[in-house]
Protein backbone atom coordinates (compact mmCIF):
# COMPACT_ATOMS: atom_id res chain seq x y z
CA UNK A 1 0.00 0.00 0.00
CA UNK A 2 2.64 2.45 0.94
CA UNK A 3 4.30 2.62 -2.62
CA UNK A 4 0.73 4.29 -3.77
CA UNK A 5 0.64 6.50 -1.09
CA UNK A 6 4.03 7.90 -1.39
CA UNK A 7 2.65 11.38 -2.05
CA UNK A 8 -0.14 11.10 0.65
CA UNK A 9 2.45 10.24 3.03
CA UNK A 10 4.91 13.50 1.72
CA UNK A 11 2.42 15.64 1.89
CA UNK A 12 1.21 14.54 5.37
CA UNK A 13 4.48 14.95 6.77
CA UNK A 14 4.86 18.49 5.35
CA UNK A 15 1.41 18.76 7.37
CA UNK A 16 2.66 17.43 10.46
CA UNK A 17 5.92 19.33 10.26
CA UNK A 18 3.22 22.42 10.00
CA UNK A 19 1.33 21.40 12.60
CA UNK A 20 3.90 20.68 15.40
CA UNK A 21 5.99 24.26 14.44
CA UNK A 22 1.95 26.13 14.74
CA UNK A 23 1.15 24.19 17.73
CA UNK A 24 5.07 25.76 19.47
CA UNK A 25 4.46 28.70 18.18
CA UNK A 26 0.95 29.35 19.84
CA UNK A 27 1.91 27.88 23.08
CA UNK A 28 4.58 30.86 22.86
CA UNK A 29 2.11 33.23 22.33
CA UNK A 30 -0.38 31.94 24.69
CA UNK A 31 2.35 31.81 27.46
CA UNK A 32 3.55 35.30 26.72
CA UNK A 33 0.23 36.43 26.49
CA UNK A 34 -0.71 34.82 30.20
CA UNK A 35 2.01 36.58 31.72
CA UNK A 36 1.28 39.94 30.68
CA UNK A 37 -2.34 39.18 31.90
CA UNK A 38 -3.96 39.26 28.24
CA UNK A 39 -6.24 36.18 29.62
CA UNK A 40 -8.55 36.38 26.69
CA UNK A 41 -5.94 35.81 24.03
CA UNK A 42 -3.65 33.58 26.20
CA UNK A 43 -6.48 31.11 26.32
CA UNK A 44 -7.75 31.73 22.70
CA UNK A 45 -3.92 30.83 22.18
CA UNK A 46 -3.80 28.02 24.00
CA UNK A 47 -6.96 26.65 22.43
CA UNK A 48 -5.44 26.80 18.77
CA UNK A 49 -2.35 25.15 19.67
CA UNK A 50 -4.61 22.13 21.76
CA UNK A 51 -6.71 22.00 18.37
CA UNK A 52 -3.06 22.06 16.32
CA UNK A 53 -1.56 19.11 18.48
CA UNK A 54 -4.99 17.01 17.75
CA UNK A 55 -4.18 17.32 14.31
CA UNK A 56 -0.68 16.19 14.54
CA UNK A 57 -2.35 13.01 16.06
CA UNK A 58 -4.55 12.69 13.19
CA UNK A 59 -1.95 13.22 10.87
CA UNK A 60 0.11 10.39 12.13
CA UNK A 61 -2.84 8.05 12.39
CA UNK A 62 -3.11 8.54 8.75
CA UNK A 63 0.65 7.90 8.04
CA UNK A 64 0.57 5.15 9.76
CA UNK A 65 -2.61 3.99 8.27
CA UNK A 66 -0.73 3.84 4.70
CA UNK A 67 2.36 2.94 5.88
CA UNK A 68 4.09 5.34 6.67
CA UNK A 69 7.00 6.46 8.71
CA UNK A 70 6.14 9.77 11.08
CA UNK A 71 8.46 12.52 10.75
CA UNK A 72 8.31 14.57 13.79
CA UNK A 73 9.97 17.55 12.99
CA UNK A 74 8.69 20.81 13.04
CA UNK A 75 8.85 22.43 9.50
CA UNK A 76 10.29 26.40 11.16
CA UNK A 77 11.62 27.71 14.04
CA UNK A 78 9.08 29.34 16.47
CA UNK A 79 9.97 33.68 16.31
CA UNK A 80 9.97 35.13 19.48
CA UNK A 81 7.39 37.89 19.28
CA UNK A 82 6.45 40.41 22.50
CA UNK A 83 3.86 42.67 20.57
CA UNK A 84 0.23 41.32 20.32
CA UNK A 85 -0.45 43.06 17.35
CA UNK A 86 2.76 40.92 15.66
CA UNK A 87 1.65 37.89 17.39
CA UNK A 88 -2.03 37.88 15.69
CA UNK A 89 -0.46 39.01 12.13
CA UNK A 90 1.83 36.58 12.23
CA UNK A 91 -0.93 33.86 13.41
CA UNK A 92 -3.38 35.22 10.50
CA UNK A 93 -0.31 34.63 8.44
CA UNK A 94 0.59 31.04 9.43
CA UNK A 95 -3.48 29.96 8.88
CA UNK A 96 -3.45 31.81 6.02
CA UNK A 97 -0.92 29.66 4.16
CA UNK A 98 -1.72 26.07 6.13
CA UNK A 99 -4.99 26.92 4.19
CA UNK A 100 -3.69 27.88 1.16
CA UNK A 101 -1.39 25.02 1.69
CA UNK A 102 -3.94 22.17 2.36
CA UNK A 103 -6.37 23.21 -0.60
CA UNK A 104 -3.43 22.49 -3.03
CA UNK A 105 -2.55 19.32 -0.97
CA UNK A 106 -6.44 18.29 -1.11
CA UNK A 107 -6.41 18.59 -4.67
CA UNK A 108 -2.95 16.43 -5.06
CA UNK A 109 -4.12 13.76 -2.61
CA UNK A 110 -7.87 13.12 -4.73
CA UNK A 111 -6.43 12.99 -7.80
CA UNK A 112 -4.01 10.14 -6.90
CA UNK A 113 -7.57 8.95 -5.13
CA UNK A 114 -6.99 8.99 -1.57
CA UNK A 115 -10.47 9.96 -0.50
CA UNK A 116 -9.04 9.73 3.25
CA UNK A 117 -6.72 11.79 3.19
CA UNK A 118 -8.47 14.39 0.78
CA UNK A 119 -11.36 14.22 3.59
CA UNK A 120 -8.67 14.90 6.74
CA UNK A 121 -7.30 18.15 4.54
CA UNK A 122 -10.97 19.69 3.91
CA UNK A 123 -11.73 18.55 7.12
CA UNK A 124 -8.59 20.71 8.94
CA UNK A 125 -9.14 22.97 6.18
CA UNK A 126 -12.53 24.63 7.68
CA UNK A 127 -10.89 24.40 11.09
CA UNK A 128 -7.78 26.51 10.16
CA UNK A 129 -10.15 28.82 9.10
CA UNK A 130 -11.82 28.99 12.15
CA UNK A 131 -8.94 30.12 13.22
CA UNK A 132 -7.89 32.80 10.81
CA UNK A 133 -11.43 34.44 11.34
CA UNK A 134 -10.60 34.59 15.12
CA UNK A 135 -7.39 35.87 14.98
CA UNK A 136 -8.23 38.46 12.05
CA UNK A 137 -11.18 39.80 14.90
CA UNK A 138 -8.65 40.25 17.76
CA UNK A 139 -6.19 41.63 15.18
CA UNK A 140 -9.39 44.31 14.00
CA UNK A 141 -10.09 45.02 17.80
CA UNK A 142 -6.15 45.60 18.78
CA UNK A 143 -6.21 47.66 15.72
CA UNK A 144 -9.53 50.19 16.36
CA UNK A 145 -8.81 50.18 19.81
CA UNK A 146 -5.30 49.71 20.47
CA UNK A 147 -3.72 49.37 24.45
CA UNK A 148 -7.42 50.03 25.74
CA UNK A 149 -8.11 46.80 24.02
CA UNK A 150 -5.81 44.94 25.74
CA UNK A 151 -6.12 46.80 28.79
CA UNK A 152 -10.11 45.48 29.13
CA UNK A 153 -8.11 42.07 29.25
CA UNK A 154 -5.93 42.66 31.97
CA UNK A 155 -8.64 44.31 33.81
CA UNK A 156 -11.11 41.09 33.24
CA UNK A 157 -8.62 38.80 34.04
CA UNK A 158 -7.89 40.70 37.49
CA UNK A 159 -11.56 40.62 38.04
CA UNK A 160 -11.58 36.99 37.56
CA UNK A 161 -8.49 36.58 39.63
CA UNK A 162 -10.23 38.24 42.49
CA UNK A 163 -13.67 36.43 41.51
CA UNK A 164 -11.95 33.45 42.37
CA UNK A 165 -9.78 34.68 45.53
CA UNK A 166 -13.12 35.76 46.88
CA UNK A 167 -15.39 32.91 46.37
CA UNK A 168 -12.19 30.87 48.23
CA UNK A 169 -13.00 32.49 51.39
CA UNK A 170 -16.72 31.48 51.09
CA UNK A 171 -15.66 27.96 51.67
Amino acid sequence: MREKYCQSIELLNRALGNEISTSLQYIYFHAHCEDNGYTDLATMFRNAAINEMRHIEEISERILFLNGEIEMNPLYPTRQLKSVTEMLSLACELEQKTIDDYNTWARKVAEAEDHGTHQLFLDFIREEEEHLDRFGIELQNLSEYGRDYLALQVAAGSHSANMHREGDWEE
